[in-house]
């Protein structure tokens, strides 16, 4: 029997689809399995809760000047003029000069008597106060007037000055006898401007001086609508007569708060308060309770915060609930 070529393509292919059922039935079939999701990592910075002393308080701008006479205690300085016209003969003080109640400042010789005559005598001006010489504006042979106004020498007292504040009218309320003040003198550095050489070394300001509330006068000045304030100055100050500070009044303080800074507080999508707290190496959602606030530092209530915990500072915003942090620097 003679194949012809058609039923040789048929043998073929019937034998072809035998191999490959064969073959597919011995591969198993792999099934769809999802991708691995990757878990991101952000980079953050963190800082630390702490227990701190936070405060309010009013802030107001003032003057050093000598502290004022009251009953029973002279003024912390004295302009002193010529009591009679006369020539002056002789200058024994000058400006930064330490002077003791009583010393000679100045000599007068040749005083006119009010009939015009001329008396030759000797008269000694001297200090009614101890203190330093901040003004001298007299010189030897110089002819005293006592009707001027300008004063000859000025001495004051640099251990009794005051800060002579004023106080916007709407925050006089919260401001009592007593409370202490931070006084910040608005140079970098205070200038001993009274020293007796030019080559003294100037000493850098302190960050904040502290005073005490001394008199809040009942008063309002209708141009500016400020109340008038004084501030004692410690005797440690350095401050000089005519120098401008900034002052705050501390009205509240509450002591062993626990703080955060503020960077740290943010707000999730229900619109709560919340930080990070780091974990190893995750930040976990916390929800917290704002409290008092003092500059970058915040308070919070927390029944898990504790102090030394670490929290997420920059880069707070917009994170999940738990996620994998990366810290850059602390």
């Amino acid at each position: 029997m003679k194949i012809t070529p058609l039923v040789k393509l048929c043998v073929l292919a019937a034998v072809g689809c035998g191999l490959y059922a064969l073959w597919h039935k011995g591969v198993p079939r792999h099934k769809d399995q999802p991708e691995a999701a990757v878990e991101t990592e952000v980079a953050v910075q963190v800082g630390k809760i702490s227990l701190a002393t936070l405060r309010h308080g009013v802030t107001a701008y003032g003057t050093v000047e000598p502290e004022p006479g009251v009953a029973g205690k002279a003024a912390a300085s004295a302009r002193i003029a010529s009591p009679v016209a006369a020539i002056v003969a002789e200058v024994n003080c000058f400006e930064g000069q330490q002077v003791e109640k009583g010393q000679t400042l100045f000599t007068l010789n040749s005083s006119r008597k009010p009939d015009g005559s001329i008396e030759q005598a000797l008269l000694k001006i001297t200090a009614p106060l101890s203190g330093t010489v901040v003004y001298v504006n007299v010189k030897p042979g110089e002819v005293t007037d006592p009707e001027t106004l300008t004063p000859l020498v000025e001495v004051v007292d640099l251990n009794r000055l005051i800060i002579a504040a004023n106080v916007p009218s709407s925050q006089m309320p919260a401001v009592k006898l007593g409370q202490k003040v931070e006084i910040f003198p608005q140079q970098g550095e205070v200038h001993d401007t009274f020293a007796p050489t030019e080559t003294a070394t100037p000493n850098p300001a302190p960050v904040a001086l502290i005073g005490t509330v001394t008199l809040i006068e009942d008063r309002v000045d209708p141009k500016t609508d400020m109340g008038p304030v004084d501030i004692s100055v410690p005797t440690e100050a350095r401050l000089r007569p005519g120098q401008f500070v900034r002052v705050r009044i501390i009205t509240e303080e509450r002591r062993d708060c626990l703080t955060v800074p503020s960077r740290s507080i943010v707000k999730n999508q229900s619109g709560e308060w919340v930080i990070y707290m780091v974990s190893g190496k995750q930040a976990i959602q916390q929800p917290v309770k704002v409290g008092f606030r003092e500059g970058d530092t915040v308070q919070v209530h927390s029944l898990i915060l504790q102090p030394g915990d670490k929290v997420v500072t920059t880069g707070a915003y917009g994170l999940p609930e738990k996620t994998k942090i990366h810290i850059l620097s602390e």
